[in-house]
């Protein structure tokens, strides 16, 4: 019986030493540390920019807000938003855009603007992707000549909802449904305003 323990004790004095060199050279050699938190960089966090560019296609419609009901004309557009944003917490990005919008079907007109005030709030910030709610307003100048716009110069109102993917390293993508709301806050007219339901999607950086 003690040289059944006396065996048994060396042994595992040896399964400890070899298993104490064993951790000792893979830390020599770079090995990760399963006990140690990751050195990956998280995929969202305050400080990154981003820089985007998204493309999409509008419909107006009678559902948004503000307006709700008031949109009566046939209107389709093709829209173009180059994108520049910062971090400012974990999950909240602001930023801005460039609007072009070219109009077709029955309605030939162009709107171009900033909406240089929004940001967007993420669900997550350290998984492959996120969703996430937006809003960002701005100022646009539009040939439009329909009924629910009174003037050249009107204001732009953003709202909506995305899904943001983001890899490790290199381009990433979103796509997002959104309300666009053209109106002059009531500075001019009967100022109906216009509301559009738009579908973008696009290719985002984040730079780390």
């Amino acid at each position: 019986m003690r040289r059944l323990l006396h065996a048994s004790f060396v042994v595992a004095v040896l399964l400890l030493a070899c298993t104490h060199a064993g951790a000792a050279d893979g830390a020599g050699r770079g090995d990760p540390d399963p006990d140690s938190d990751s050195d990956e960089e998280p995929r969202l966090a305050a400080g990154y920019w981003t820089r985007g560019l998204a493309g999409g296609w509008g419909h107006a419609w009678k559902h948004g807000v503000p307006g709700y009901g008031k949109t009566e004309s046939d209107v389709r557009f093709g829209a173009f938003h180059p994108q520049l944003g910062r971090f400012v917490t974990d999950h909240l990005e602001l930023y801005g855009e460039a609007t072009l919008m070219v109009y077709g079907q029955r309605i030939r007109a162009v709107s171009a603007g900033v909406a240089g005030l929004g940001g967007r709030y993420h669900a997550w910030r350290d998984r492959s992707w996120t969703p996430y709610v937006v809003g960002i307003a701005g100022l646009l100048w539009t040939s439009l000549d329909v009924p629910e716009i009174d003037r050249v110069f009107n204001y732009q109102l953003v709202y909506g909802v995305g899904v943001r993917v983001v890899p490790p390293r290199g381009p990433g993508l979103l796509v997002e449904l959104r309300n666009h709301h053209i109106s002059n806050a009531g500075t001019a007219g009967e100022n109906l305003g216009l509301n559009a339901v738009t579908v973008i999607a696009g290719v985002q950086w984040v730079l780390r």
